[in-house]
């Protein structure tokens, strides 16, 4: 906190901010705070903290100025960084002599502000002046003490000798000294004199110690030696003498922590103890520190350990509020108003140090004054204010142009060159973009996909694919460098269709605009977010080659500031401005900078603008104007404004511009400056190649080359303009630029003769941006193409057609509805340049009506190639193909399928052009059905589109049969050979071919994949006609695995009496009972046996049949004959005894024991029971059967063997089995 005040100057006042403390501040808790410390004995170390400037000394103050019963001492220790040590070099002797130095600035403080009366006994003393008074006393009291001693030592000789004197006036007095009384007072008054002399030289040994030691012979005593001072603690007991001599309070120590030095801090608290130890024996008083620190010149436990009490200071000031500050100071001074608010809240972000922010008022009230007869940017004077405050050696450097600032502003330049050149690398990168799309003739994806095909992938088939799937069967089918043309060359189309072709010229344009304005921008404008860090990061290369990187500014706490204030161009190139002062006189600075930049040869920039041009010219030489240096856009001006006075310099100018090439210049001039007329006469007349140079060369920008053409178009006669066209190049430029016509206040009439001379014809308009009326005189003066662009603007804002699909597919319909407009009749004067453009907006689809479409095919002047090019994106439906004059056409409208599907359209084309394949195709692409029954045409013709149909081969088969069905022929003796199967079946099917005796035989030998199909389709005919030299039984055979009736396979089956197999076949019962009775195959029984189960009773009877007579095929083969039909065999009255005995014996080995049992039973055979019965003991009479059946017991283990009965004769007994 600091105080103000204010002066008179000029009759105003200029109000001022001191930067000491202010002693008046309202204390409010902060007073509270501090009676707590003096309320406290046991608080004596007191820190009171807070950020620099935060009001610490401000608060103690006015607590002083309060509380006036309490004396303050007050230590301050300034420290400030040497430029040389920015980086914070340490002294020599390191921390140590830093710690020494601080003793002995307090100490020096304290004692200065301690009486000296009050501390007789320090070693330490203020040296004051002795006055007159004292030392002549002094001397005095030493000449008395003399001669009192000489009077008193050498009496008896005074006496002799005043007696000897001669006796007058001066020996009467002299003899008084003589008397033996004078002696004895001699005595006494040296006495006195020496005990004075000697009193003080004790008390100065007393206090002060200056004889401590005596040499007697070579041997050293000490003298005035006390018990209580030692050798180490002589400065301590110093320091302690003067704090409790100090008749203080409080003792305060500001600034302190500035050293960063934080052991001082620990010896205070140390002379702080022993001190109040002290004076609680003596006075019974307390002595307490108070610290004024920065809050974290401890860690936070350090803090709380060292120190008693911390009282924390509110900053008065930071980056919150520093904006109300400087609100308040410059309201106060009636200035506030001449200042952005926006710059003021800025600049408030960084500022946060209330002395700072006073001085630089202080400052800028000082500059404001002194420097306002210039009308100067207040906020730039407050910037550069700050800037001096915060970098006072870079401030100091700029005045000598030296340092970081004029780096910055130096390197401008470069900065700038930096951005054009990425500027014109992103043009380059643009513009071949555009080249390639200009060089890329194909328009659609559907062309681009059928070149690529037709070029390298011949070998597969794509024809008939859509153009999705022809892009997809092309990248999949390509590879290498192929594949990576096609890809380039998609993208560019793609990008052409999206509109991209113009978004890159805007871009162009944009770009070449951003490089003309970056020339003549201040560094503020180029500063952006991507190159900031780039420019700002600047380094500095002195002649030596030294190189300055500014650390110390960049490292600095403010270095953001400065940037801030330069990227927003309150710090600009105009600086100097508001650091000096200038005299002003008939030639002003500017223009004499200038003068002797054309002197010295150091040209300016082009832009430099001049106050007086007049004045300037009036200064140079007719020779000064052929150097380079001379080039100014003020002063050019002011030459072309008064061209007759000043012809001859003129005239060398524009020589100079020519022989220099100098290209920069004139496309500068048609930016920056509006005196057209005269410079484009006399550049033109001086040098007429400049346009197809700059233009071919691209030394001039695109919006450079357009205001040149414009006013040379404008401002020179036709001859000078075909001058200028050389090369055609100013029609071209002028054909080719869309944008042309945006022109503010066209001059209309010159511009159309001049386009008109020039031969120009506008390949596309910008119509959102061109002059309407100028785009109205080019529509009616045909200076367009024809091409989709135009033709499509043309026709939504002059014949007002809304719908683009319109304009796409159905564009010459749309002409023909406005027969009478300007561009129907530009068009037919230029029918096939128009038609060639059709075909490439049509996108592959023209829906015109058929009146527009007759109109244009039967055009005479219309060439071949685009008529057929029409109609392959013809969608119009042609109603009768003889409406079209040139049956040439006729197989491409088919091709087309743009032919209406009639009966008569196929019988005329077939009239004249026969069965060709595109009719064929042109037969087979529609669904409708085709009837010729009802065709006017006579039967010899029918017959032979019959005819011809019959034997192609191309026409689909639903086409082939009703082409065939309606002409209503048929065939009894068919004899065409070659047909396909399928159009066979087709004959077939329509009963064209008919079942005869002769065309059956036909069909067997010639199409006998047909036969079955022929047979199947007129079966009944084919039993009708069918005899023992027709008959097949390979075709019987067939017959019989179809699904027809059993009666006619019967009646078939009844012309042979061949064995007929029905295994694994899925005759009826029918046929295969037919089969069994009357074509049965013996090969069959063993299958018919073991499938006896799946057939029907009446089958089952006959195979049973066949199983009894054939019982020893039965029993050879068990196995393969069902159980059910051996069980029926079995039981069977049919079968033998013996039969089934054998049949027994062949399947015993299959049968458990009471299905045996139950056998055995069934044949009689009851004694073979007793066989399972232990306790039986059967016999059996030998004979062969027997003899069979146990053999057969044996062999399946059911016995263990058998023979003869001894006991009994003629019969057989058993052996069990031994675990029977």
């Amino acid at each position: 906190m600091q105080g103000k005040g204010r002066t008179n100057m000029d009759e105003r006042t200029y109000y001022f901010e001191r930067l000491t403390p202010i002693s008046d501040v309202d204390l409010n808790v902060y007073e509270e705070a501090i009676n707590y410390v003096f309320n406290n004995s046991d608080i004596r170390n007191v820190a009171i903290s807070g950020a620099y400037s935060a009001g610490k000394s401000s608060i103690l103050a006015s607590y002083e100025r309060k509380h006036s019963n309490l004396r303050f001492l007050h230590i301050s220790l300034a420290h400030f960084e040497n430029p040389e040590h920015e980086d914070g070099t340490k002294h020599e002797d390191g921390t140590e002599i830093k710690e020494s130095v601080l003793e002995g600035k307090i100490l020096n403080q304290l004692i200065h502000q301690i009486p000296s009366e009050n501390i007789p006994q320090t070693n330490f003393r203020v040296k004051k002046k002795i006055s007159d008074k004292n030392i002549k006393y002094l001397t005095f009291e030493i000449v008395l003490f003399l001669v009192m001693l000489i009077h008193f030592t050498c009496f008896e000789v005074w006496k002799k000798y005043v007696n000897a004197l001669p006796n007058n006036l001066f020996k009467t007095i002299l003899t008084i000294s003589t008397h033996p009384y004078v002696l004895i007072g001699s005595g006494i008054t040296m006495v006195i004199i020496f005990s004075t002399i000697l009193y003080r030289l004790i008390r100065t040994q007393k206090n002060k110690n200056v004889f401590r030691k005596l040499n007697l012979q070579g041997n050293e005593i000490e003298i005035f030696e006390e018990s209580d001072d030692s050798y180490f603690d002589k400065y301590l007991n110093e320091v302690l003498y003067l704090f409790e001599n100090a008749d203080a309070d409080v003792i305060v120590f500001e600034d302190m922590d500035r050293f960063n030095v934080n052991r001082i801090f620990e010896r205070l608290r140390e002379v702080n103890t022993l001190a109040n130890i002290q004076l609680q024996k003596e006075e019974n008083r307390i002595l307490r520190f108070f610290y004024l620190l920065r809050d974290d010149i401890f860690d936070s436990k350090d803090r709380t350990k060292f120190f008693d009490y911390i009282v924390p200071v509110i900053p008065v000031v930071d980056s919150s509020n520093s904006f109300d500050q400087f609100i308040s100071h410059f309201k106060n001074s009636g200035i506030f108003e001449k200042f952005d608010e926006s710059f003021l809240q800025g600049l408030s972000l960084y500022i946060d140090d209330m002395r700072l922010l006073k001085n630089i008022y202080n400052e800028f009230v000082i500059y404001f004054n002194r420097l306002n007869t210039t009308e100067l940017d207040c906020n730039k004077m407050l910037a550069i204010i700050t800037y001096k405050n915060l970098f006072p050696r870079d401030f100091a450097e700029l005045q000598l142009n030296q340092g970081f600032v004029y780096a910055i502003f130096n390197g401008k330049d470069s900065f700038i060159e930096a951005e054009i050149k990425e500027m014109k690398e992103n043009i380059v990168e643009r513009k071949q973009k555009l080249s390639a799309f200009r060089d890329e003739h194909l328009m659609s994806l559907r062309e681009l996909n059928t070149v690529f095909a037709h070029e390298y992938l011949n070998n597969y088939t794509w024809t008939h694919k859509s153009d999705n799937d022809l892009s997809y069967f092309v990248i999949n089918y390509l590879s290498g460098n192929e594949k990576s043309e096609y890809l380039s060359r998609k993208q560019i189309l793609e990008d052409k269709s999206n509109g991209k072709i113009e978004r890159l010229n805007q871009e162009v344009s944009v770009l070449e605009q951003k490089i003309i304005e970056i020339k003549n921008q201040q560094l503020h404008q180029i500063i952006t977010r991507d190159n900031i860090d780039t420019i700002f990061g600047i380094e500095s290369t002195d002649d030596g080659g030294n190189t300055t990187d500014f650390k110390e500014i960049k490292s600095n706490e403010y270095f953001d500031l400065l940037k801030y204030l330069i990227r927003n161009g309150y710090i600009d190139e105009t600086y100097p401005d508001y650091m000096t002062y200038f005299y002003e006189n008939s030639l002003n600075r500017i223009d004499k900078t200038f003068l002797r930049s054309v002197t010295d040869k150091k040209a300016k920039e082009y832009t430099y603008r001049l106050k007086n041009p007049m004045q300037v010219i009036s200064r140079l030489r007719l020779v000064d104007f052929e150097q380079e240096e001379i080039l100014n856009f003020d002063l050019i001006t002011c030459l072309l404004q008064t061209p007759r006075s000043y012809i001859k310099y003129i005239d060398r100018v524009f020589n100079q511009l020519k022989e220099t090439n100098n290209f920069k210049f004139v496309g500068a001039y048609f930016d920056i400056t509006t005196e057209m007329p005269e410079f484009i006469k006399h550049l033109n007349l001086i040098w007429p190649e400049l346009f197809n140079v700059a233009l071919e060369e691209k030394y001039l920008f695109e919006n450079q080359i357009r205001k040149y053409s414009i006013f040379s178009i404008y401002y020179s006669d036709e001859d000078t303009i075909s001058k200028i066209n050389q090369n055609n190049c100013l029609c071209d430029y002028i054909s080719n630029a869309r944008d042309y016509l945006e022109i503010d206040d066209p001059d209309i009439g010159k511009l159309i003769n001049g386009f008109s001379l020039l031969g120009v014809h506008f390949i596309g308009f910008d119509y959102k941006t061109v002059n309407k009326d100028l785009f109205n005189a080019v529509y009616e003066h045909f200076l367009y193409e024809i091409n989709e662009e135009n033709l499509r603007l043309i026709q939504k804002v002059i014949l007002g057609v809304k719908s683009d699909e319109n304009i796409n597919s159905k564009n010459y319909t749309i002409l023909l509805s406005n027969n009478d407009s300007k561009i129907t009749h530009y068009v037919n004067q230029n029918i096939n340049e128009y038609l060639e453009t059709v075909l490439q907006m049509c996108e592959g689809n023209i829906l015109d009506d058929e009146f527009a479409v007759l109109s244009l095919l039967n055009n005479p002047n219309l060439l071949l190639e685009y008529k057929k090019s029409y109609i392959s994106a013809l969608s119009t439906t042609i109603t009768s193909i003889k409406k079209i004059e040139d049956s040439s056409l006729w197989t491409s409208l088919l091709d087309a399928d743009i032919v209406e599907y009639s009966e008569c359209n196929i019988m005329d084309y077939f009239e004249v052009l026969k069965l060709s394949e595109s009719v064929v195709s042109y037969i087979n692409r529609f669904d409708s059905d085709l009837d010729f029954s009802k065709t006017e045409y006579d039967e010899d013709m029918k017959e032979s589109l019959f005819d011809s149909v019959i034997v192609s081969h191309d026409i689909n088969n639903s086409k082939y049969k009703q082409i065939l069905t309606s002409l209503e022929f048929e065939y009894d003796n068919f004899d065409i050979v070659e047909i396909p199967d399928d159009k066979i079946n087709v004959l077939i099917d329509a009963d064209i071919i008919r079942m005869t005796a002769e065309n059956l035989t036909f069909i067997r030998e010639n199409y006998i994949d047909q036969k079955y199909h022929f047979i199947h389709r007129n079966m009944e005919k084919y039993i009708n006609i069918m005899n023992d030299t027709l008959f097949s039984k390979e075709e019987l055979l067939e017959i019989l695995t179809w699904d027809v009736s059993d009666k006619l396979k019967i009646q078939l089956l009844r012309f042979t009496g061949d064995e007929i197999s029905i295994i694994g076949k899925s005759y009826s019962s029918a046929i295969c009972l037919y089969i069994l009775e009357n074509n049965f195959e013996d090969t069959d029984l063993p299958d018919l046996c073991s499938s006896f189960d799946q057939w029907d009773e009446s089958i089952q009877a006959k195979i049973f049949d066949y199983a009894v007579n054939n019982m020893e095929i039965i029993i050879n083969n068990p196995n393969h004959v069902s159980e059910r039909l051996k069980n029926n065999l079995l039981y069977s009255d049919r079968v033998t005894r013996e039969e089934k005995i054998e049949l027994l014996i062949t399947i015993m080995p299959e049968l458990c024991s009471d299905r045996l049992k139950e056998i055995l039973t069934l044949l009689n055979l009851s004694d073979y029971l007793k066989i399972f019965d232990c306790r039986s003991r059967p016999r059996f009479k030998i004979n062969d059967e027997n003899e069979k059946l146990l053999a057969a017991f044996k062999e399946n283990n059911l016995i263990d063997n058998y023979q003869k009965n001894p006991n009994k004769e003629g019969y057989y007994k058993i052996c069990r089995l031994k675990n029977k």
